[in-house]
């Protein structure tokens, strides 16, 4: 679709932060282990392909699941519980376990949460947290979508953006390739159009609470990797679970000018290579 046709039809800008089509799973296999990877809040299988081809590189398999409510617009996300979404991260496990001997899990960001949750119940082999979304920045604010969602529908996470910020373009042209973001009418349609539901958020804060509760009970060696300068999740999340996890292996790597979305750009083989690294006893 043109950019000008774009401008013309409001909801075509909105229709496009999709990608135009359905988010999809990622499954590939190879050799043992296999790698469960777990996408975050609003985002898809495509945040984690990074990982997926250093993870293919060396041999493993690989297998990202779809949550349930995402791949598409964030409208979407209503009516979604969270138990939805750890269903579908343990049936991802038991995909992965049918096939290979070990499983290692690692999650981004809200699917770190879920991580630590399947890691609290299942024989996971290892565990990688990418910025865990325990504790967010603005954290009372969100805790209050419990009440604000029987008043407020939606929560536009566009609204306040700059769309100068080099780390917003980028994630959002991980979804849209071809977002004139130079275009103000595009940006004003993406402030009005892209929306979450607040119940959406409210099974976040439901499942920050039932993940952190499942820490004590975490005993697979655990690698925690954050950005020094989130700007979403408050950094001590890391640290909390650091300290907190059950497990006697567990280490904490800073990545120091990093922000929240670590897998981009030259972030993602960073991390990429760290994890890879950590897996192989480099580290």
């Amino acid at each position: 679709m043109s950019m000008s046709s774009m401008r013309d039809s409001p909801t075509a800008t909105a229709s496009s932060f999709s990608g135009g089509r359905r988010a999809a799973p990622l499954t590939v296999w190879a050799g043992s282990p296999g790698i469960l990877l777990i996408h975050g809040f609003g985002g898809d299988p495509a945040e984690v392909r990074p990982l997926a081809a250093a993870f293919l590189r060396e041999g493993y398999s690989v297998h990202a699941p779809l949550l349930p409510g995402h791949g598409a617009l964030p409208d979407e996300l209503a009516g979604v519980r969270w138990q939805q979404w750890a269903e579908t991260v343990t049936q991802g496990f038991a995909t992965l376990r049918h096939r290979c001997s070990e499983v290692v899990v690692v999650g981004f960001s809200m699917g770190a949460l879920l991580s630590l949750l399947l890691a609290a119940h299942l024989p996971v082999a290892r565990l990688v947290a990418l910025a865990p979304a325990l504790t967010l920045r603005g954290q009372l604010l969100v805790n209050l979508s419990g009440i604000a969602r029987h008043a407020i529908s939606w929560y536009y996470p566009f609204a306040g953006a700059d769309f100068n910020d080099p780390t917003l373009r980028a994630l959002i042209r991980q979804r849209v390739p071809g977002a004139d973001l130079d275009d103000p009418l595009v940006c004003e349609q993406l402030r009005r159009m892209v929306r979450v539901p607040l119940a959406a958020i409210y099974q976040l804060t439901l499942l920050q609470r039932y993940a952190r509760h499942a820490l004590p009970r975490v005993t697979a060696p655990t690698l925690v990797v954050q950005g020094r300068d989130d700007a979403t999740v408050d950094p001590r999340s890391a640290e909390q679970v650091a300290r907190s996890i059950g497990a006697t292996d567990c280490r904490l790597v800073w990545m120091e000018g990093y922000g929240h979305q670590l897998l981009l750009g030259e972030g993602g083989e960073r991390v990429a290579h760290t994890i890879v690294a950590w897996l192989q006893g480099r580290m």
